[in-house]
C-alpha cells in the first residue's frame, strides 16, 4: 500500500513555530496609589452609633418596665385625635404604635451598624446609606417623642427629652460618617 501525503494521519508532524519575542511593554497607573490613611473618623462613628444603640434599647427598656403606664399615655393622645373610637379600637392603635416604634428602632439600629461595617472597608454605598439610617433614626426618635409625649414622667421625664438624645447622637453620627477623610 501506498502512503497517501492527504492523509492526515501518515503526515509527519511539523516542527513548533519559534515563539516571537515579547515586546517590551510598561504600564503606569494613570493616578498614583494612595495607601489608605487611618482615620479616627469610623471610630468615632462607631462609637456614637454604639451610644445611640444603647440609649434605643434602653428607652424601650424603660417602656417595656412601665408598659401600662406608657400605654395609657398613648391611648390618651389616640383619644384626642379621634374621640369617637371604641376604647378597644384606641387600646389596638396605642399597642400597635408602640410595637411598630420598636420594630422600627430595631431595623434602623441594624442597618446603622451594617453601614458602619461598610465603611470600615470605605464603600461608597456605606455613606449613602448611613446617611438615610441617620436622617430616618432622627425622624423616628422625633416621632416617637410625639407618641409617647402624653406618657407619664417615668426616670425623671427621660421620654420627653430620651428620644431628642437619640436623635443627636444619630446626627452626630452621621456627621462623623459623611464627613470627608483626610
Amino acid at each position: 500500500m501506498a502512503e497517501d501525503e492527504n492523509d492526515p494521519t501518515t503526515r509527519k508532524p511539523r516542527p513548533p513555530r519559534p515563539q516571537p519575542p515579547r515586546p517590551d511593554v510598561a504600564v503606569e497607573p494613570l493616578r498614583p496609589r494612595q495607601e489608605p490613611t487611618s482615620s479616627v473618623l469610623p471610630k468615632v462613628a462607631s462609637a456614637l452609633w454604639a451610644l445611640t444603640a444603647a440609649l434605643v434599647l434602653a428607652l424601650a427598656g424603660i417602656v417595656a418596665l412601665n408598659w401600662e403606664s406608657v400605654l395609657s399615655g398613648v391611648e390618651t393622645a389616640v383619644l384626642q385625635q379621634d374621640s369617637t373610637a371604641s376604647a378597644a379600637d384606641i387600646r389596638n392603635t396605642a399597642s400597635a404604635t408602640l410595637l411598630s416604634s420598636g420594630a422600627a428602632a430595631a431595623v434602623l439600629v441594624l442597618l446603622g451598624f451594617v453601614a458602619l461595617n461598610l465603611l470600615r472597608n470605605a464603600a461608597m454605598s456605606s455613606k449613602v446609606l448611613m446617611g438615610a439610617v441617620g436622617i430616618l433614626t432622627i425622624g423616628a426618635a422625633v416621632t416617637f417623642w410625639t407618641f409617647v409625649s402624653d406618657a407619664p414622667a417615668l426616670f425623671g421625664g427621660v421620654l420627653q427629652w430620651g428620644p431628642f438624645v437619640v436623635a443627636a447622637t444619630a446626627a452626630a453620627t452621621t456627621i462623623a460618617a459623611l464627613a470627608p477623610r483626610r
